[in-house]
């Protein structure tokens, strides 16, 4: 058995694994590690190489990692079983984002992501980028001209259709969840300066947490309705989150025209009010679910085994055998009808 060094080991690959009763695919354990798909790729490349894992592939293309023999499975992880990733909290945030795309059928837009992380929309579409690289996005332009993303990979799994409650959005928390994210990264010195630089109590001061908090307001708007938002509603909305506290109509004013200008909302003024129209938020929100509709990515790896490392001499020989028997057996009944008298394809 070859020594892996802990970064080609990534042993919370080979723990997630085992959590997901011992095979999962490439799909599976980049979303529930949070990992980059080239590091868990890596991982897998030297577990497999040590013959801690094996590989079985489907006569659909589907490939699936499993742990073998289960005395095997056993002897690794006691090993590896106390050795933490450096890196885990790195990637916290990531797995919750990960999490999303596979509940949302693995398609986002930019308005869900900023939805998601509370992010500026210039911020979120260099946030897409990265995720995209990391995780294997392409890109599908919308009937109405948007552009959604879809993960393809992330949706490819062996244990069914993925099931799990969707990561709370990023306008819920006063928080913001990328710094806190950062901070967490940092470690204790960085939680405590997050603490100190964002008190709880001063918050709907902040011109950021008022933004995500107003963010929340258009977001419910938009889905509910022709995505109209007044400036005296969404300063009615963001005093009754605050309390006693006061909420200044200058601050909301100010978000407002921020996220105003993120998604290209008309500004109107009627009455001695102010009026955004946020339809495109609906819209990047429709876009998705359409191109969800159109390609359907889910998808669950299955198929008879045409090769598994994990075989024997004996067992692959076996399994190449009957492969070949069921071709001679097709070739034959294509044969036989055409022979009967059967068109013959052009």
């Amino acid at each position: 058995m070859s020594r892996l060094t802990t970064c080609e080991w990534r042993p919370e690959v080979l723990g997630t694994l085992r959590a997901l009763g011992g095979e999962g695919t490439l799909g599976d354990l980049v979303a529930i590690t949070g990992l980059f798909r080239w590091e868990v790729i890596g991982a897998l490349e030297a577990l497999m190489t040590s013959s801690h894992v094996h590989v079985r592939v489907a006569n659909s293309g589907d490939i699936v990692y499993h742990m073998g023999e289960r005395n095997l499975l056993e002897r690794g992880l006691d090993r590896w079983r106390s050795v933490r990733s450096p890196r885990s909290a790195e990637f916290a945030f990531d797995r919750r984002t990960l999490r999303l795309i596979r509940t949302r059928e693995g398609v986002i837009s930019y308005a869900e992501l900023v939805e998601h992380t509370g992010l500026p929309l210039v911020e979120a579409e260099e946030e897409m980028a990265r995720l995209a690289e990391s995780y294997g996005g392409v890109p599908h332009p919308s009937w109405d001209g948007h552009v959604v993303w879809a993960f393809p990979e992330l949706m490819s799994s062996s244990h069914g259709r993925f099931q799990s409650r969707e990561p709370r959005p990023g306008w819920v928390r006063s928080d913001d969840p990328m710094e806190a994210a950062r901070a967490a990264r940092r470690g204790l010195v960085g939680r405590l300066l997050h603490a100190i630089r964002h008190p709880r109590y001063f918050r709907f001061r902040d011109r950021h947490v008022l933004r995500r908090y107003a963010l929340g307001h258009v977001i419910q708007t938009a889905l509910q309705g022709k995505g109209v938002v007044s400036l005296g509603r969404t300063v009615k909305y963001l005093q009754a989150r605050a309390g006693k506290r006061h909420v200044s109509r200058s601050a909301v004013l100010a978000a407002l025209r921020q996220l105003a200008g993120e998604f290209d909302a008309p500004i109107t003024e009627m009455n001695g009010d102010l009026f955004f129209g946020f339809r495109n938020v609906k819209r990047q929100f429709l876009a998705s679910h359409v191109v969800r509709r159109q390609i359907r990515l889910g998808n669950t790896a299955s198929g008879r085994t045409v090769f598994d490392s994990a075989d024997s001499p004996l067992s692959g020989s076996r399994r190449d055998l009957e492969s070949f028997d069921r071709e001679l057996f097709a070739s034959r009944v294509v044969t036989k009808k055409n022979h009967d008298g059967a068109a013959l394809p052009d």
